[in-house]
């Protein structure tokens, strides 16, 4: 909380906070709260992951000056007729730095094929799969991360992975038969009140310079949530509602492969890892990665960027 100039005490026959909201009484006694994404006490793993993201940004920002100041007309490409009709397949028109898709040898993340990937990643005690939460920290930050640093994100998702009663209700209540990705749509936006960065874009105290963080911020809150919704979900639909509890001490998606119940094995959490990883990125131009990117470009959360 930032203090106003003014005195700082209620005058006589103020109202208790008891009677009202956070912000409603902190206007009433001369208190003006600090923008919501800077009142959440940060982890230590948040603070290294946006240290790192911050420095690869700073690192390739010349990179980018240089392509748009040098090359912005040269050509890419060329468009016909056929591409249009076809939904603008095969149009040369994004920039990935996360991954490339070479029709030949696969997907590459951050240059590393998806076999030196796997290699390379941090993995579960035992396993033999690159743990997919490592491949995200690979695609933020270009870096392998360590095994500590991936036990922190681990700690961090499972501390972030509540969802509100309300909307575990809404989603109880859903037809049976509609189909998991409306629900998963439907739960999704339904978290969407809860964004970081909706909420300090519509402060208007939030510098554009920062809007990165705040969307980083609901983006680990999406990775967190998206597992026990996905979950419960496949559970009601499949299992007649009965579900199984998280499990901290399981990596993230050793715990979504639990919490799934297909059966409890060993082999089933490896399987479930190795999808998650080689499913990670697609370089951002497959229809679903594309509609995510064209939705946030307008500023909207990332909440309504990944159901849209």
């Amino acid at each position: 909380i930032e203090r106003h100039p003014t005195p700082t005490l209620a005058p006589r026959g103020s109202p208790s906070p008891a009677m009202l909201s956070k912000a409603a009484f902190a206007r009433a006694v001369g208190l003006r709260l600090a923008p919501p994404q800077q009142r959440r006490w940060q982890s230590a793993i948040v603070g290294a992951l946006q240290s790192k993201i911050k420095a690869l940004a700073d690192q390739k920002a010349p990179q980018f000056a240089a392509l748009r100041k040098e090359h912005a007309n040269v050509p890419i490409g060329e468009v016909d007729i056929g591409m249009c009709i076809g939904g603008a397949r095969g149009v040369k028109c994004i920039l990935s730095e996360t991954s490339l898709l070479d029709p030949m040898e696969g997907i590459r993340y951050r240059g590393l094929t998806l076999e030196e990937v796997n290699e390379r990643l941090p993995k579960a005690p035992g396993g033999k799969v690159g743990l997919p939460e490592a491949s995200l920290w690979l695609l933020l930050t270009g870096e392998i991360p360590t095994h500590a640093e991936v036990k922190a994100l681990n700690e961090e998702l499972h501390k972030r992975a509540a969802i509100p009663e309300h909307v575990l209700k809404l989603i109880d209540d859903l037809p049976r038969d509609m189909h998991p990705m409306t629900q998963l749509s439907m739960g999704l936006l339904a978290l969407q009140p809860t964004s970081k960065f909706g909420a300090a874009y519509r402060s208007g105290t939030l510098k554009k310079t920062e809007y990165w963080k705040a969307v980083l911020e609901d983006a680990l809150f999406l990775v967190a949530q998206i597992s026990p919704l996905s979950a419960r979900i496949f559970r009601n639909v499949f299992f007649d509602g009965k579900h199984i509890p998280s499990d901290p001490s399981l990596d993230w998606a050793g715990n979504y492969a639990q919490m799934l119940g297909v059966n409890d094995t060993e082999e089933f959490k490896e399987v479930t890892r190795l999808y998650l990883m080689l499913h990670a990125d697609h370089e951002g131009g497959n229809v679903s990665a594309h509609t995510t990117h064209l939705v946030g470009s307008a500023l909207s959360d990332p909440y309504s960027a990944y159901t849209a």
